[in-house]
C-alpha cells in the first residue's frame, strides 16, 4: 500500500488545536513542537558563555551563593531549565513597572524551590540578536539598557508538595504581576529549546535563542504525525488494535530520538554549565582590594581588567593572570564573596539599577580581628537614569577609603582649602594637597563660585530678582563650605551615619564664630550698602547654594570625602577610649600611601580660578532698549573647611524608633546587596578581611551558628576542658604582648607602612 502525500498546510491546521495552549494563547497559529529559534550551539562550543545566557548564569551563581553548603550543587543543577526575557524600557511604565519590578529582588528572589531576578543590562552586548527595529527604536529613545527578568524551572519535588513550572512559566508570573505585556518582549533566551507550550508565551515574532536543542521539533512533530497517519492507515484491515500498536511503534521511535537527544543536551550542559560556574568564580570571585583595611603589599587589586569582558575571554584571561601571578596563590583559602565586593565584580550587569554615583559611606565597625574594618556604603536605585558602571563604584570605595586615612594621619587644624587670589601662598596644606582629599575639596570650592557665578547670573530667576535689590557698586561675597551636625548613632564600636549635612557661611558669620573679625569686602562702600548686599545674598543666593552644595551630582566627592571624615573623627574619639586597629595612624602625619599619582596640583586648580575671574567670568553686560546696562564685577572668594566636626548622638529609643531595620540591612549587606521592602536605597557592605575568608561574615550568621551550638548539651567536664588551653595561653599572650610593645617602641610602627586603601604605585 503506498504512502498517503497529506497537504502540508491541511496537516498542520489539524495539529494546530492538539495539545493545551496557555491562557491567552488559544488563538495562536503556530503548530506544535518545540519553539524555532536561533541554536546557538552551532556557533560556539560552549553556548552559555554567550551574552543572552548571562543573566541566566548569574541568577545560577547567586542562587549557588545563598544555598545552604549541602544544597550548593542545586544551582547548578542541569535538569533545571534557565530562561530569561529581555524588556524594552521604551514600552514600560518607570513608576509602576520598573521601579517595583527591579526593587523586588536586590540579587534573587528565592522562595520555595523558585527562583528569578530581575536585573538591568547594556544592549551593545546583545544588538545582534535583537531585530532591527527594536535596535533603532532604543537608540532613538537614547537607551542603552534593557530590563531583564530570568528564571530557573521548578521540577516536581519527592514529596509531590510542588508541581512542575517550567522556567518561562515563573517569568510569565512576575510579568503579570506588573501588567507587563508580551509588547515589551524583545528577546527571549533559554538553556534548552523552549517546548511547544512555553513558545506560546512569546509573540511569534519575538526572536528566540537557545543554546542546545531539546524536545521534539516542529517538523519532528509533522513527521511522526504522518508517519502514523501512514501506519494507521496500511493496517486498518487488521481492526483497531492493529491501528494502536502500529502508532505506538512510531510514537517510539521519534520517543527514543527524543531521549537521546535530551540525553545528549543533558551532558553537554553539566560540561558547559562546569565551565561558566569557574568563569563566574573567577569574574565575581575577583572582588576588589579590601577597602578600610591593611593591604597585602605583594598583590595588587584585581578583576579591574576584565570588567567589560564577557565570561568566555574572562576565562582566558584569568587563567593567564594565574600562571603569571603568584598572587592568586598566596591564600589557600579564598576570601568568601562580600556585598559590595561581588556588586563591583560583576560587569555590565547591575543588580537592579544601582547608580554607584550616589554610594556613600553611611557604616563603620572596628571588630578588632586586625585585618580591617566592616563598612557599608548607601546607593540610589536609579535603573535606566543612574550610572550602573562599576568602575564609578570602584572609584567611590577607594576614594572613601582613602579619605578615611587621610584623616586619621593628618592633623585636623589641616583640613582646608582656600581659594583667594590675594593669598596664592594659602591655598591649601601641603601634605593634605598631594591626596585626592585635598584636590576634591579644592575641586569643590572652585566649582561653589561657579554655582554662585550661575544663580547670580541676570538672565536667572535668583539673579534677576539679586540685582534689582544690589546697593552700590561693588560686591565681594565670601563663602566657606562648613560641616552642619551630623547625627549618629554608636552601638559599642559600630558607627551609623544618619544625617551629615554640609554648611554654607558668609564669610563675616565664619568668621566670627572663630572668635575673628573680617575687613570690609569693599572698602570704599559704606557699611550700610555692604550690609544690604550680603543679607540680599543670604536670603536669595545662599539657601540655594547650599541645597546644590548638598544635593548636586558635581558635589558628590566632596559630600563623600566629608562623611569619611565623619567616620574618621568619631574613629579619633573611639582610640581614646579603647585599642583600636587604625589607632596608631592617628596624627601620624604619614600620608605615603595615599598620595594622589598624575600631573595634578593645587596650583592647577587655583590658576583656573584666577583665570575665570580675570577674565570676567562674573561680568554680564546687557543691551537694553535705553541702552547698555553694564552690572558690576562680583568677586567670590572662601573655602572648604573641615577642621572641626560637630557631632549629635542619636539615642537608643530614637534610633529605635526611627531608623527600626537599618542595623538588619547593614548586616545583610555584608555578604549581598540589601535593600529594605519599599525602600529606594540600596545597601553594599563588607566585613573585615579575616571574617570574609573564614566565612564569619554578618552578625545574623553569627547569631544563627550560635544558636544552633547551643542546642548541642555540653558536660561541665568537656567545658574546664575547652577552658584549659585558654589559661595556658594567657601568661603566654601576655608576655609576647610586652614583647611587642617593647619592639614597637625599637622602629616605626608597621600599620603606618601598611594600612592602605589601594595598592602604591
Amino acid at each position: 500500500m503506498n504512502r498517503p502525500r497529506w497537504p502540508a498546510a491541511l496537516l498542520l491546521a489539524l495539529l494546530v488545536p492538539l495539545g493545551s495552549a496557555p491562557p491567552g494563547m488559544a488563538d495562536d497559529k503556530r503548530p506544535p513542537g518545540a519553539a524555532k529559534g536561533r541554536d546557538l550551539s552551532m556557533q560556539q562550543d560552549n553556548p552559555l558563555l554567550a551574552s543572552p545566557f548571562e543573566p541566566v548564569e548569574k541568577l545560577r551563581y547567586d542562587l549557588w551563593r545563598e544555598l545552604p553548603k549541602a544544597d550548593k550543587d542545586e544551582a547548578w543543577n542541569p535538569s533545571r531549565n534557565g530562561a530569561a526575557v529581555y524588556l524594552d524600557p521604551t514600552v514600560l511604565d518607570y513608576d509602576d513597572q520598573i521601579m517595583p519590578l527591579l526593587k523586588e529582588t536586590t540579587t534573587l528572589s528565592y522562595t520555595g524551590r523558585e527562583a528569578w531576578a530581575a536585573s538591568v543590562v547594556r544592549v551593545d552586548p546583545l544588538r545582534e540578536y535583537l531585530k532591527r527595529a527594536a535596535v533603532q527604536r532604543l537608540d532613538d529613545a537614547k537607551r542603552g539598557e534593557l530590563v531583564v527578568v530570568s528564571a530557573l524551572n521548578i521540577q516536581k519535588d519527592k514529596n509531590q508538595k510542588e508541581k512542575t513550572r517550567h522556567s518561562e512559566d515563573v517569568i510569565q508570573e512576575v510579568l503579570d504581576k506588573y501588567g507587563i505585556g508580551d509588547e515589551a518582549e524583545l528577546l527571549g533566551s533559554s538553556e534548552r529549546q523552549n517546548c511547544s507550550r512555553c513558545a506560546r508565551l512569546y509573540r511569534p515574532d519575538t526572536p528566540l535563542v537557545f543554546g542546545h536543542p531539546y524536545g521534539i521539533s516542529v517538523r519532528e512533530y509533522v513527521d511522526r504525525e504522518v508517519e502514523i497517519a501512514w501506519a494507521r492507515n496500511k493496517v486498518v484491515h487488521l481492526g483497531p488494535e492493529a491501528e494502536r500498536n502500529a502508532e505506538k511503534r512510531v510514537r517510539e521511535k521519534y520517543a527514543k530520538r527524543v531521549e537521546r537527544r535530551n540525553g545528549t543536551a543533558k551532558d553537554k550542559l553539566v560540561t558547559d554549565l562546569g565551565e561558566v560556574r569557574r568563569g563566574l568564580e573567577a569574574r565575581y570571585g575577583h572582588e576588589p582590594s579590601p577597602a578600610f583595611s591593611v593591604d597585602p603589599k605583594k598583590c595588587p587589586d584585581q578583576g579591574t581588567g576584565t570588567q567589560s569582558l564577557g565570561l568566555q575571554q574572562t576565562l582566558v584571561l584569568t587563567a593567564a593572570a594565574k600562571a603569571a601571578n603568584p598572587c592568586d596563590d598566596a591564600e589557600d583559602t579564598p576570601r568568601a564573596a562580600t556585598g559590595l565586593g561581588s556588586t563591583l565584580a560583576a560587569p555590565g550587569l547591575s543588580t537592579g539599577g544601582i547608580d554607584f554615583s550616589s554610594m556613600e559611606l553611611r557604616y563603620l565597625s572596628d571588630p578588632g580581628d586586625g585585618s580591617g574594618l566592616e563598612y557599608s556604603f548607601s546607593a540610589d536605585l536609579k535603573p535606566l537614569k543612574g550610572d550602573a558602571r562599576t568602575a564609578t563604584g570602584r572609584a567611590a570605595l577607594s576614594q572613601s577609603s582613602d579619605a578615611f586615612f587621610v584623616w586619621l594621619s593628618l592633623a585636623p587644624q589641616d583640613f582646608w582649602v582656600n581659594l583667594n587670589p590675594d593669598e596664592p601662598e594659602r591655598i591649601v596644606d601641603g601634605r593634605l594637597g598631594r591626596t585626592d582629599a585635598g584636590k576634591v575639596m579644592l575641586e569643590a570650592d572652585l566649582e561653589m563660585k561657579k554655582t554662585v557665578g550661575k544663580l547670580i547670573h541676570p538672565h536667572s530667576a535668583p539673579g534677576r530678582k539679586f540685582w534689582a535689590g544690589v546697593r552700590g557698586d561693588c560686591m565681594s561675597f565670601r563663602n566657606w563650605i562648613l560641616p552642619a551636625t551630623a547625627s549618629v548613632h554608636q552601638d559599642g564600636d559600630k558607627l551609623y551615619i544618619l544625617d551629615a549635612p554640609l554648611d554654607v557661611k558668609m564669610e563675616t558669620q565664619y568668621l566670627k564664630d572663630n572668635g575673628a573679625s573680617s575687613a570690609a569686602s569693599c572698602p570704599e562702600q559704606d557699611k550700610a550698602t555692604e550690609d544690604h548686599n550680603e543679607a540680599l545674598f543670604r536670603d536669595l543666593i545662599l539657601p540655594r547654594l547650599k541645597k546644590a552644595i548638598n544635593t548636586a551630582p558635581e558635589y558628590a566627592e566632596l559630600r563623600r570625602v566629608y562623611l569619611a571624615r565623619v567616620a574618621a573623627e568619631w574613629y579619633r574619639e573611639l582610640s581614646r577610649t579603647k585599642d583600636t586597629t587604625y589607632g596608631d595612624l592617628i596624627d601620624s602625619g604619614d600620608i605615603d600611601n595615599w598620595r594622589r599619582t598624575g600631573d595634578w596640583q593645587p596650583t592647577d586648580t587655583f590658576d583656573r580660578y584666577v583665570d575665570s575671574y580675570t577674565k570676567g567670568e562674573f561680568k554680564v553686560t546687557d543691551r537694553t532698549t535705553e541702552g547698555n546696562t553694564t552690572y558690576v564685577r562680583s568677586y567670590v572668594y572662601g573655602g572648604v573647611d573641615l577642621t572641626r566636626i560637630p557631632l549629635k548622638t542619636v539615642t537608643d529609643d530614637r534610633f529605635t524608633s526611627d531608623f527600626a531595620g537599618l542595623p538588619q540591612s547593614v548586616d545583610r549587606s555584608l555578604n549581598a546587596p540589601s535593600a529594605a521592602a519599599g525602600d529606594e536605597t540600596v545597601w553594599l557592605g563588607s566585613p573585615t578581611p579575616r571574617q570574609a575568608k573564614t566565612g564569619i561574615s554578618a552578625p545574623a550568621k553569627q547569631e544563627a551558628q550560635g544558636k544552633q551550638e547551643a542546642q548541642e548539651p555540653v558536660s561541665s567536664g568537656t567545658r574546664a576542658l575547652w577552658l584549659l588551653p585558654a589559661l595556658l595561653l594567657a601568661p603566654i599572650a601576655l608576655l609576647r604582648l610586652r614583647r611587642r610593645r617593647l619592639d614597637a617602641a625599637r622602629r616605626a610602627n608597621h600599620l603606618r607602612r601598611n594600612a592602605v586603601g589601594r595598592p602604591p604605585r
